[in-house]
């Protein structure tokens, strides 16, 4: 009898852990490399996340991939952070969006930018729609 109690709870703690790790390696966010991605080959080596929001917003996060002294590599990691956020709001088909770093600092070696992206006006207007005060 002990030894079916002992059974069914490893068993319950087996199914509860590979449930853990599946629900772990699903909510990871999807890590991307700026040189590879836009063919550069910058020293810091930026990683960077996009977020999504909702429709008219997303946040980019870039941090250092590798160690760069002095204060070139904070220009190289917001440098960073404004090119993905025009390259994923021109992919969302955005004409109009705002900018705003909302975080920035250092852990150890690695700077971290956090941009904050919005979409300005989600009706943007066209230039082929006739005006109607002409």
């Amino acid at each position: 009898m002990k030894i079916n109690q002992l059974r069914r709870t490893f068993r319950l703690f087996l199914l509860n852990t590979a449930i853990v790790v599946l629900a772990a390696g699903c909510a990871t966010q999807h890590e991307r490399s700026y040189n590879q991605d836009f063919n550069q080959n910058l020293p810091t080596s930026p990683n960077y996340i996009i977020d999504n929001i909702n429709d008219t917003h997303f946040k980019v996060t870039v941090y250092q991939g590798s160690p760069l002294p002095g204060t070139q590599r904070i220009a190289f990691v917001k440098q960073v952070a404004s090119i993905v956020a025009a390259s994923e709001a021109k992919h969302r088909g955005w004409k109009n969006w705002d900018l705003n770093y909302i975080q920035e600092h250092d852990q150890g070696w690695m700077h971290i930018v956090i941009a904050d992206v919005t979409r300005e006006n989600a009706i943007e207007k066209t230039s082929d729609l006739p005006d109607s005060t002409q």
